[in-house]
């Protein structure tokens, strides 16, 4: 799942087979090595982020990871974080800037599913979580991320009046419907206003 945004798109001309036009190529940034490193995770799990790959992904050489990264595994690390930041942090802080009151803002809580940004995401998301049952650097990210969501979907049920008692049950059941909406496939336009009913009745 990823509730936030991750595009899965070519970083630089050529990364996905067509012909590289010439004249000088764009700025590689470290940005650029991450998406194109979560885009890998994605498709083929952490043993097809390999720097070869990666360069021959972006159509550059293996000395250019090597001129801004030290090693491959201080790579991994920082590609966590900045999944990390993108996915949980800009997220919910987009959501919070929203000038918005409480039931529009759980309106939105269910309508991330359906962002294409998300669905984009997901696949990423799930790759993460694989990795992290044998690595504790994006266990402890997913830790934090999940804290740091259900916090946020804890303070939009408590501006709705949910009991209080209720909240943190409620915001657990909230946060697993996004990630199965955003995962499943088929359509569920039908049902999905029953479930943020039956999630959020008094």
């Amino acid at each position: 799942m990823s509730l936030p945004p991750l595009p899965i798109q070519p970083i630089l001309p050529g990364a996905t087979g067509a012909p590289v036009k010439r004249g000088p190529k764009p700025k590689l940034t470290a940005e650029g090595w991450f998406i194109a490193a979560l885009e890998q995770l994605a498709l083929g799990g952490i043993d097809a982020v390999r720097v070869e790959l990666l360069a021959e992904k972006l159509g550059v050489t293996k000395g250019m990871f090597y001129a801004r990264f030290d090693t491959r595994e201080g790579f991994l690390e920082a590609m966590v974080d900045y999944w990390r930041q993108r996915t949980t942090t800009g997220l919910v802080a987009e959501l919070i800037a929203m000038d918005s009151g409480p039931e529009d803002r759980l309106t939105r809580l269910f309508a991330i599913s359906r962002m294409d940004r998300a669905r984009t995401g997901a696949w990423i998301e799930v790759a993460m979580r694989t990795w992290a049952l044998t690595d504790e650097r994006p266990k402890r990210a997913l830790e934090e991320i999940d804290r740091h969501r259900l916090v946020y979907f804890e303070s939009v049920l408590a501006a709705n009046g949910v009991p209080r008692e209720q909240v943190p049950a409620r915001a657990f059941l909230i946060y697993s419907y996004v990630i199965g909406d955003t995962l499943l496939s088929g359509d569920r336009a039908a049902i999905r206003d029953a479930c943020q009913a039956l999630l959020t009745a008094p």
